[in-house]
């Protein structure tokens, strides 16, 4: 079995609008009137803490994260072939199958079940729409 990974150009472009997306969907996603009360109360903090704490070093770091994420998600239609359906269904197959069953058990064992519930879902979501638009622009 030979693999030959490799992002092509309209990949690239998927990886860059993936990471931003996964910025925002994020910021949104943890809006108070979202789901941000409810994982403050559940995980101990407030906007003051949290305020406090924020560094420009964690958006940093985050955007990179995500950058990393998007070049697997990738690097892994490129073995699959792009598209719509093939983007949803590699995002879905990670976000959901993987991403979100690694996050759950953290939480369940924790006693942080809505918690584990926001986190895998948001976790889902987010590599689904990479998949997507990475898949699209293939």
């Amino acid at each position: 079995m030979d693999f030959e990974f490799a992002v092509d150009g309209g990949q690239w472009l998927g990886v860059v609008i993936g990471s931003v997306l996964y910025m925002v969907l994020s910021m949104v996603w943890y809006l108070p009137k979202v789901f941000g009360t409810i994982w403050m109360n559940d995980e101990g903090l407030d906007e003051e803490v949290l305020r406090e704490n924020a560094s420009p070093f964690m958006y940093i770091v985050t955007f990179a994260m995500a950058l990393i994420s998007n070049i697997s998600i990738a690097l892994i239609l490129s073995q699959v072939g792009g598209g719509l359906m093939n983007g949803l269904i590699v995002g879905l197959i990670l976000g959901g199958g993987i991403a979100g069953m690694a996050i759950g058990p953290h939480y369940m064992f924790a006693l942080k079940k809505r918690l584990a519930v926001i986190q895998m879902a948001h976790a889902a979501l987010l590599i689904t729409v990479s998949g997507v638009i990475i898949g699209a622009l293939t």
